[in-house]
């Protein structure tokens, strides 16, 4: 008689078994078949971790997680998630990974689902499955206050393209008081996914791997849009990453004097973006240039270990019966994370 394959999500005293399964079936060096802080910081709910596994007898032969926009703020509805590690036994065939899916899918029933990073192999499953799916934008502005790029690779005769000048913004790092202070909501009702204060809180604010500064850009006292950028350092060279932004398309597009300041006072080589739902021009009036209109730009994305290299990232979305245009950032998902041990405060 063969054992009954049971789908189902797990409790902590599980998760060694997960782990093993990670390390024989995706790779024994994954950040998560190695230690579980991280893992525990992103899918443990308050009953189960947000994973649903495949078990056959004592045996996990496949595993699908996924982050709920809520697990950052129990006000969000949760409804709205996006997909993460999902992997299967080789000789189990494609048949336990979709069954996995819909299982998430008839359990969590949501309404908005993104993926960010998808391999080329599940792209044709997410077109099958009605996904929308392309590669995010790849923004940047260079430093005009540095003349020795290590970090990025500029091909010969590059101009650094100048923003728009806008009179009248201006910025400032917000600390934690003043961000629960803030009566922010309509920078969170245009687009999908939906967050919040309290979202950026306990995503960035409070997240115990990396440094996060949350800007305001405002025109005189109106709150026009919040930044959440994160400085990365390799070799006494810095960059600066946007990994998400709250506000309107339009009220981006006036930030170019203060990404020109940050590169200053930092004295970063860039500041750079991945995103969905912005567009180019907007991009461009805030100074940033998309890295594939450039031939023979290198803007790298990995650091942890670093590879000089351009990295494209496929996201692919869902969102049924929503009015709201889609945007998404790098911060989305389980892409900003660390991805190495020396990262971790454990």
């Amino acid at each position: 008689m063969k054992d009954k394959i049971l789908l189902k999500t797990f409790t902590k005293n599980y998760r060694q078994y997960l782990q093993d399964f990670m390390r024989n079936n995706w790779s024994p060096n994954h950040l998560f078949s190695k230690e579980s802080t991280v893992f525990d910081w992103l899918y443990q709910g308050k009953e189960s971790y947000n994973f649903f596994v495949a078990k056959k007898g004592k045996n996990i032969i496949g595993a699908h997680g996924f982050i709920p926009l809520s697990h950052f703020d129990s006000n969000l509805k949760n409804n709205q998630i996006f997909l993460a590690f999902w992997a299967a036994e080789k000789n189990q065939g494609i048949g336990i990974g979709l069954k996995l899916h819909k299982k998430l899918i008839s359990e969590v029933k949501p309404q908005f689902i993104g993926s960010l990073g998808i391999n080329e192999a599940a792209i044709p499953f997410h077109k099958w499955q009605g996904f929308k799916v392309g590669e995010m934008v790849h923004s940047v502005a260079l430093s005009p206050f540095i003349n020795n790029f290590i970090i990025a690779k500029i091909p010969k005769n590059f101009k650094i393209a100048p923003g728009r000048m806008n009179k009248g913004i201006g910025y400032k790092i917000v600390g934690l008081k003043e961000l629960n202070e803030i009566n922010s909501s309509y920078l969170f009702s245009e687009f999908w996914p939906t967050k919040s204060i309290k979202y950026i809180v306990n995503r960035y604010v409070n997240n115990p791997f990396y440094s996060y500064k949350i800007y305001k850009l405002y025109d005189n006292k109106k709150l026009l849009g919040l930044f959440v950028i994160r400085k990365i350092s390799k070799n006494d060279q810095n960059v600066l990453r946007i990994v998400d932004y709250y506000g309107s398309n339009e009220s981006f597009g006036l930030s170019y004097v203060m990404f020109k300041d940050l590169l200053k006072k930092h004295n970063a080589e860039y500041i750079d973006m991945y995103s969905f739902g912005i567009p180019i021009n907007t991009l461009e009036s805030a100074g940033l240039i998309t890295r594939d209109r450039q031939k023979g730009l290198v803007i790298p994305n990995y650091f942890e270990p670093f590879v000089k290299k351009n990295i494209d990232i496929t996201y692919a979305y869902k969102a049924e019966n929503s009015h709201h245009p889609v945007r998404l950032f790098k911060g989305d998902g389980d892409q900003e994370r660390p991805s190495q041990i020396q990262f971790v405060n454990i």
